[in-house]
């Protein structure tokens, strides 16, 4: 009795409208804003190690979102519950939070480069890498753009459901490839581990609910046999 009163009040509170749509998206922006804002406060961007230091910040508060939007159908999936219709609802407004935070990524870069461009051309620059980010920038703000609805409307639901489902699965993977290669460079932040082993749960679950679907298809619909 008392654990179904206390996921009716946790089902109650994730319908709160201050924690489902475009106020979801504004809180946890307006968190990350508040973060990015103490960074600068105590970290700065004088240096140019300070400011690569503000570069990792923004995007450890992109990641989450990225590996919750990537895993959002499969949770439901596999484990109905309010929180997964909760995710399930709002993995849009998840999906922006995260192209919101990647986007202090691109401000301290071009930081980086007004401030230390010698800093960048002498120890960070790789034009390979360079062009390899400008086109995720450019692939993040196509994301973006197309997940406004009018924008959605006027294009063919087929090119809609390729360019995300292309979009999630490069995010997820730059993600977790950036932080498993530090970790394999002998990086033991924790954080950086935390970011690995949530980046392969979200892969395993993203997996076993796509093998679930499959699984309910063929027994919904049987191949047809013949009989001689």
């Amino acid at each position: 009795m008392g654990e179904r009163r206390v996921n009716a009040r946790d089902n109650s509170l994730l319908l709160h409208p201050s924690l489902n749509g475009w106020p979801l998206f504004y809180l946890i922006a307006g968190l990350s804003f508040s973060i990015i804002l103490a960074g600068l406060a105590s970290i700065g961007i004088s240096t140019p190690e300070a400011t690569v230091s503000m570069i990792r910040l923004s995007v450890q508060l992109a990641s989450p979102w990225i590996y919750f939007a990537f895993v959002a159908t499969a949770l439901g999936q596999l484990f109905p519950s309010g929180f997964s219709s909760w995710l399930l609802r709002n993995r849009r407004y998840v999906g922006l939070s995260f192209a919101a935070g990647f986007g202090w990524q691109a401000v301290f870069i071009v930081a980086l480069l007004v401030l230390h461009g010698d800093y960048y051309a002498t120890t960070l620059h790789d034009s390979a890498e360079f062009i390899t980010r400008m086109l995720s920038y450019t692939l993040l703000l196509a994301l973006t753009v197309t997940s406004f609805f009018p924008v959605r409307r006027a294009m063919d639901p087929r090119h809609w459901r390729l360019l995300h489902r292309v979009g999630i699965w490069y995010f997820w993977a730059a993600i977790w490839v950036s932080y498993a290669e530090t970790v394999m460079a002998g990086d033991t932040r924790v954080i950086a581990f935390v970011f690995v082993i949530s980046g392969l749960l979200a892969l395993t679950l993203r997996c076993a609910g796509f093998l679930k679907k499959r699984s309910a298809l063929v027994v919904e619909h049987p191949a047809e046999t013949t009989t001689p």
